[in-house]
């Protein structure tokens, strides 16, 4: 609920990462982060406009102009960046288990529904590229194209 007042909150650093929007290249650019007092919110592998560089949706259809002229896409994209990974690293902080944990288990399930969809569910603690901790998932309508 509140992603979209945070991303107000944002500031530009230098931040190095594979871009997928410029050919899973190793680079070094000017991203947007969360302020570090919202910083629970944002993700830890990936700056808050990852939905646009990451190219997410229908992202790849707009040019970067348009993306770098209009602040309310901007904005959009950070907001839909967050609502996609809501808190997570406020889930890895307070819910993360060791992957070694006794506590650790999950259930993941594609199950078939109607005119091409499934419902992906996946909840438990799943582990996540370079991260040591496992994060809690709790995605029980995950509803998707087959």
């Amino acid at each position: 609920m509140l992603s979209p007042i945070a991303v107000c909150f944002v500031k530009r650093e230098l931040y190095t990462t594979t871009v997928k929007r410029l050919g899973k290249r190793l680079v070094t650019l000017e991203r947007d982060r969360l302020v570090w007092w919202l910083s629970w919110f944002d993700t830890d592998d990936n700056a808050t406009d990852e939905y646009w560089y990451g190219v997410y949706d229908n992202t790849a259809n707009v040019t970067q102009q348009y993306y770098d002229t209009h602040r309310i896409y901007r904005w959009y994209c950070r907001m839909k960046w967050l609502q996609r990974n809501s808190m997570y690293t406020f889930n890895r902080r307070v819910f993360g288990l060791r992957p070694d944990s006794k506590l650790a288990w999950q259930y993941k399930a594609d199950i078939p529904l109607f005119f091409g969809y499934y419902n992906s569910i996946n909840i438990g603690w799943k582990s996540h590229k370079s991260i040591s901790t496992l994060l809690y998932a709790g995605r029980i309508v995950g509803l998707r194209k087959a």
